[in-house]
């Protein structure tokens, strides 16, 4: 690193010494100094837009021939920090050709150099984007939503991490004294982190939704406190649309450490219905409707067949009725088009019920009164009677 720097410094010398040599051949003095340090300028422009449509046209050319998008998009990012760098190099080596008083100089040099510092971590700042289309495939593996959020989160992390980072170097530069301020930070960190623990727990809550992969943002999920549609899986909390239309903010320590069911999830979605058929139904009757029940859920192309229960029994005697119970599942999962099979489904079974002359039973009691009051008239009454007509 130490002959990396010397080499440096010495390429440095060398080009201000021919720089002030072609200075001396224009006739020198201020107006000469002004002149070369203007050519500088220009030249150093020229080489700036030499560079955005020559040197990195041609890299991001190459790059799209190759189908590598990514890093067509990172010289895209780099684009524009390079020419701010390209420029404040110009004016580097123009101040070197002016004839400055040392303290401007100085001032100038560390400016120039704190300004170049901010360009490489813009730059860097600019490339994580581009840089998270490549963790694609690595976190493709999550699902397509939550590897957008998990994406997303790495690269305001990275981002954090940059600007953290270059604030503390550029200050660093400037003279300021940042260690002490990290000490003090350290002196801190207790009372900090007793304040911050619920916030610390929804964070590790978050990276074990993301590594556990519960859900992900599109999904169907229940919990003790809510039931809805995940929009946004954040690292300190889930927002769920629910089926009101409210958006519910639940912080992830909280949704980690209660049972969430994802009905997303479901490989099948289950039918359970039970008719009831009128106690005077023979028992003839009641088995041809059995089979005929039975037949029409083997037959049907929306029902599923494998993997999964399809029961269809005499199940009980009701209080006013013989009991059919149907358990089955359908092979979509999708609520509309489960609604409108259970639709059909309701359809057919009146129909198979029909066809053996049966009939549906309805809630209905039976009442027997086996003696009534004989009702006497007392003299008073037919009196009383009497004088009411009167």
């Amino acid at each position: 690193m130490y002959e990396i720097t010397t080499e440096l410094d010495n390429l440095n010398e060398e080009v201000i010494g021919h720089m002030n040599s072609w200075v001396d051949m224009l006739g020198g003095g201020e107006i000469g100094r002004l002149v070369g340090a203007a050519l500088v300028l220009l030249v150093f422009f020229i080489f700036k837009r030499v560079l955005v449509r020559g040197a990195l046209a041609i890299l991001r050319r190459i790059a799209q021939q190759r189908s590598e998008s990514m890093m067509g998009n990172v010289l895209d990012a780099f684009a524009l920090p390079l020419q701010a760098l390209f420029m404040l190099l110009g004016v580097y080596f123009a101040t070197e050709v002016l004839t400055l008083p040392e303290e401007i100089d100085a001032f100038a040099v560390e400016a120039i150099s704190v300004a170049a510092g901010f360009c490489v971590f813009w730059a860097l700042f600019r490339a994580v984007e581009p840089l998270g289309v490549s963790l694609n495939r690595l976190v493709g593996r999550f699902g397509a939503g939550l590897g957008d959020d998990l994406r997303q989160f790495f690269i305001r992390g990275v981002k954090t991490l940059i600007v953290v980072i270059g604030g503390v170097i550029i200050l660093e530069n400037w003279g300021i004294d940042v260690s002490a301020f990290l000490g003090g930070l350290g002196l801190a960190g207790m009372a900090v982190a007793l304040a911050a623990k619920d916030s610390v727990a929804n964070i590790f809550g978050g990276l074990t939704i993301f590594a556990d992969n519960l859900y992900k943002r599109g999904d169907w999920i229940e919990t003790p406190h809510f039931e809805g549609t995940v929009e946004v899986v954040g690292l300190r909390a889930t927002k769920v649309r629910t089926f009101a239309k409210a958006l519910v903010t639940m912080p992830n320590a909280q949704i980690v450490d209660s049972p969430v069911i994802n009905w997303s999830r479901m490989t099948h979605r289950r039918i359970k219905m039970v008719i009831g058929l009128e106690y005077r139904t023979t028992a003839k009757q009641m088995e041809a409707i059995v089979d005929k029940l039975r037949d029409f859920l083997k037959n049907d192309e929306d029902v599923a067949q494998t993997d999964v229960a399809q029961m269809v029994h005499l199940s009980d005697f009701g209080a006013s009725s013989i009991n059919i119970d149907l358990y089955y599942f359908t092979k979509t999962t999708d609520w509309v088009t489960w609604r409108d099979i259970r639709n059909r489904h309701i359809i057919a079974f009146k129909r198979i019920v029909e066809e053996e002359d049966a009939a549906f039973a309805f809630p209905s009691q039976s009442l027997y009164v086996e003696s009534m009051p004989e009702i006497i008239n007392s003299p008073k009454d037919d009196q009383r009677s009497e004088r009411k007509i009167g």
